[in-house]
């Protein structure tokens, strides 16, 4: 059996064999001028490439010494300058130094023409200064697609116009019409002498071409901008390709676009180049090669009729033993040393088949592991659909709490209403009968003072509700930190057996606040302090400066507070006092945080508590909003 597959292999061998010898030189010198065709082709259409994007880079880099022109004649003229602006006299100085401008203006924010140089172009855009407004008040640069005047060229480019240059509001918009020649001339020096070249805008004008007039196009060939649109049909998005003109000509085109313009640079030549430079190198060539190549074939013939079969039958059995096995067994992996791999298709089928049965193996081992990904994922989204509950139940409680406030606000309108009228009232009634019975015992006086006193109280507790409760427009003032503190400290009434100093810091900063709103907070902090020492001590009311932030504190030599007190000290209605609304604390978070500020509590038991509040500076070097709320 083996025999007979022996026999009928090396008779289709020796065949086969036979008829390529025939005609070997002519079958490989054909395959070898096509494939070379096809190389020099590509390289070509590579040089091409290479010379368009060197040309596109080019004119890029002309685009961008304009614009760096601008960019530091504005920012030298509102950074460094004396006068912080551009003048018209600014203007005519940089027109004089650069032949390209030919027309500067500057506008304000709203579009109005502040002034110019002069010479307007001919032809004016109405849509132009709107696109140039909509990008310039968005602090970038402007370029517009290619206009022309007097039969040249030109490019209008907008700077927009900053006071500082940390500032981020534009003040300005700094517009020049700025001629190509120096594009075409730069061009000149470019453009490759064996190959045509040309720079397209994005409308599809002919701007340069290798062979106009110092580069730059004047007299719009009919033909050239033809052959261009047909490139630009056929290319249909690609960067290089070949193309048939309409009078039959093939050319090889490679193109590369011009960023931040969309400026389209083509580079071209004729599709017989690549042909004609094989042949030319074919008849250079020695004859004596042809007929060495024609015999070491007819020998490779001869040696391989015979022994091409051996090559085949062995690697085909030990692929055929490996199959059985890898059907045989799930663990088995069919390795490289299992089969022969010659180089040639039987080893690229043997190759397939080793990488089959190794894939097959991972394929087992990765549908293992997914498995097992597959309960960790599972694991990983019980836990996030936990993390997700809790997040809800917090949102669920946050907005509970605000259905309360709201709810505590209507309140406090009723509470300010239905209940201060009548403590007005009594309170006036009290006065009147003191003042006409003008009691002389001891016990009645007590009791008019009693009266009054939780009148006080009641006043007390409407207010703090009211103040927690209802949310105004903040008032903001400029205040010099040490001069308000010291008056606070001034006005603020001292009970017997507590002292009450400052400490204010050596540097006195300013800050803008809504002065009443953080005068309450520090005060419901000192009522605190003092409440805290009922057998008398010393409150501290003092400021310390950084860099961007100063700070308020007070701080008094009581008793301290513990960390369970410090957990819920600032939440509404929450005390540790025999009477009061637990809203005062939470008054003074809550005017902290309205002033985007940060409140920081010290305590140690046995040694007293500092409250801390941290406000930012105003108007330091390069900051303009520092406490203002937004």
């Amino acid at each position: 059996m083996k025999v007979k597959h022996f026999q009928g292999l090396f008779v289709k061998a020796v065949v086969v064999l036979s008829i390529i010898s025939l005609v070997p030189v002519v079958f490989i010198g054909y395959r070898v001028m096509q494939i070379n065709s096809r190389l020099l082709k590509h390289e070509l259409l590579q040089k091409q490439q290479t010379i368009a994007s060197r040309l596109a880079a080019t004119v890029r880099s002309a685009i961008a010494a304009k614009e760096q022109l601008l960019s530091e004649f504005g920012d030298l003229h509102t950074d460094f300058s004396s006068h912080h602006v551009i003048t018209k006299s600014d203007l005519d100085y940089l027109q004089e130094r650069n032949a390209s401008l030919f027309y500067l203006r500057i506008l304000s924010d709203s579009g109005e023409v502040l002034f110019d140089t002069g010479r307007q172009p001919q032809v004016q855009d109405v849509s132009l200064q709107d696109s140039i407004l909509k990008t310039c008040l968005l602090g970038n640069r402007f370029i517009s697609q290619v206009a022309y005047q007097d039969n040249r060229p030109y490019i209008w480019i907008a700077q927009p116009l900053h006071h500082l240059q940390q500032s981020g509001s534009v003040k300005g918009i700094l517009v020049a019409a700025m001629y190509l020649d120096d594009i075409a001339k730069a061009l000149l020096q470019s453009y490759p002498l064996d190959m045509d070249a040309v720079l397209v805008s994005g409308e599809g004008d002919l701007l340069s071409y290798n062979g106009a007039p110092e580069g730059m196009e004047q007299s719009r060939s009919v033909q050239l901008h033809q052959t261009l649109q047909d490139i630009d049909t056929q290319l249909d998005g690609a960067e290089d390709g070949e193309i048939t003109l309409p009078d039959g000509e093939q050319v090889l085109v490679s193109s590369a676009r011009v960023p931040a313009v969309d400026w389209t640079v083509y580079v071209f030549q004729p599709a017989s180049v690549p042909g004609q430079l094989f042949v030319d190198n074919l008849f250079h060539s020695s004859l004596w090669d042809v007929i060495v190549v024609a015999l070491v074939m007819l020998l490779f013939v001869g040696v391989v009729s015979y022994w091409v079969i051996i090559p085949i039958t062995r690697p085909l059995a030990r692929l055929r033993d490996a199959a059985v096995q890898l059907r045989e067994s799930d663990d088995f992996v069919v390795k490289e040393s299992d089969v022969e791999i010659p180089h040639n298709e039987i080893g690229e089928l043997a190759g397939v088949f080793v990488e089959m049965s190794q894939t097959l193996h991972q394929r087992r081992q990765e549908l293992m592991g997914t498995q097992q990904e597959l309960a960790h994922m599972n694991q990983a989204l019980e836990k996030r659909v936990e993390q997700r509950t809790r997040e809800l139940k917090q949102a669920t409680a946050d907005l509970v709490k605000a259905e309360r406030l709201v709810a505590i606000g209507q309140m406090a309108s009723i509470i300010s209403h239905e209940i201060r009228n009548p403590l007005a009232v009594i309170s006036n009634a009290s006065r009147l009968i003191k003042t006409l019975v003008r009691p002389t015992d001891q016990k009645v006086i007590k009791q008019f003072n009693i009266i009054e006193s939780e009148i006080r109280q009641a006043n007390s507790i409407i207010s703090e509700v009211l103040g927690y409760a209802r949310t105004r427009e903040l008032i903001l003032s400029m205040v010099d930190v040490n001069s308000y503190l010291h008056e606070l400290v001034q006005s603020f009434p001292t009970p017997a057996g507590i002292v009450i100093k400052e400490d204010l810091a050596a540097e006195s900063v300013r800050i803008k606040v809504d002065a009443e709103e953080i005068k309450q907070a520090l005060r419901n902090l000192i009522t605190n302090a003092v409440e805290a020492m009922p057998l008398g001590g010393t409150v501290t009311v003092g400021s310390r400066v950084g860099k961007r932030l100063v700070c308020l504190y007070v701080a008094d030599t009581g008793p301290g507070v513990s960390e369970e007190v410090r957990q819920k000290m600032f939440s509404a209605f929450f005390t540790t006092k025999a009477r009061g609304t637990g809203l005062g604390l939470a008054v003074v978070r809550k005017a902290i945080s309205r002033h985007r500020g940060k409140l920081f509590i010290q305590s140690e038991q046995g040694r007293g508590t500092c409250f801390e509040i941290y406000l930012k500076i105003y108007r330091r070097m390069g900051d303009t909003n520092y406490g203002e709320a937004s």
